[in-house]
């Protein structure tokens, strides 16, 4: 199998086990990142090799509990991500015309009729932690402001949370101004700008139940995993030095989201005839990351 073959099969692996994760009644092992809802919404649709059996079972979820999807986010996200939009737009029409909600991304679609292929009793697991707070403090910019507070685990600037959760900055401030009026986070000024944590005698920080992985920045991750697939996919006949200078040219702007998206650096220092095997070598250990449920 090519190396461009086994990101596709990792992408959609991982796909099937953070709808598990989520109450899909699909085979395999459940995610235990933290799932970010609207970067795999996104990420789905964008998939053709998911194939009718993910596709059913995100459906079936967004029909369900897609009021959970916050649709400005996921316009905002599907766009950072660089989805195809009509396949985003027929997916999102589609959940609305079976029976889910509207997302201003939809276009048309068909109606689909649900397989139940979605079972959740709770929202315990570490996995659910998003859709855990949403559901406690509603599909805003709060819920997603604690997470990423919990789990950099550092004082933040609006800014900052801005671009980690993908809320606007005035969304965000209203989402922090009103928390901090009720206890649940601090607020400290420096200089000409906030600094915003938890507050320290939070009770909620055992509630919270917030893993490592948390810090994975998913809309990162999928942007550069699906980034790079594409780029794969556009020359497959291409030799192997031309296929890494455009590897190379597409990862140029996308090296300095790496760290937050938990994923390996390509070594680039290697170039010419030996680039191509480098490269090679790095979409093994992308799909290695991809394929294990735990990182």
């Amino acid at each position: 199998m090519s190396p461009s073959n086994n990101l596709s099969a990792a992408i959609v692996n991982r796909l099937a086990a953070q709808w598990i994760a989520l109450g899909g009644q699909l085979v395999g092992d459940p995610d235990r990142t933290v799932i970010d809802i609207e970067a795999l919404v996104a990420a789905t649709t964008d998939m053709d090799e998911a194939g009718t059996r993910v596709r059913e079972v995100a459906l079936d979820w967004c029909i369900v509990h897609g009021r959970t999807v916050n649709g400005s986010r996921l316009k905002t996200v599907a766009a950072e991500m660089a989805v195809d939009k009509a396949r985003l737009g027929a997916f999102a029409a589609t959940v609305a015309a079976s029976g889910g909600p509207r997302w201003p991304v939809a276009t048309s679609g068909p109606l689909y009729i649900s397989r139940s292929k979605v079972v959740v009793s709770d929202l315990a697991a570490p996995s659910r932690l998003a859709w855990r707070l949403r559901a406690s403090f509603g599909v805003n910019a709060r819920a997603d402001v604690l997470v990423a507070l919990a789990a950099i685990g550092r004082p933040m600037t609006i800014a900052d949370l801005a671009r980690r959760t993908r809320f606007t900055k005035r969304n965000v401030a209203v989402a922090v101004s009103s928390m901090a009026l009720a206890g649940v986070l601090e607020v400290t000024r420096f200089g000409n700008e906030d600094r915003v944590r938890l507050a320290p005698d939070l009770p909620l920080r055992s509630w919270l139940d917030v893993p490592s992985t948390a810090a994975i920045d998913w809309t990162s991750r999928w942007r550069i995993a699906l980034t790079v697939l594409r780029v794969a996919k556009t020359m497959p006949a291409a030799s192997p030095p031309v296929r890494a200078v455009e590897l190379r040219a597409a990862l140029a702007d996308l090296l300095d989201e790496l760290p937050d998206a938990h994923l390996p650096k390509p070594d680039l220092s290697i170039v010419g005839a030996e680039a191509a095997a480098a490269y090679d070598a790095w979409f093994a250990r992308l799909a290695h990351v991809l394929d294990d449920v735990s990182a």
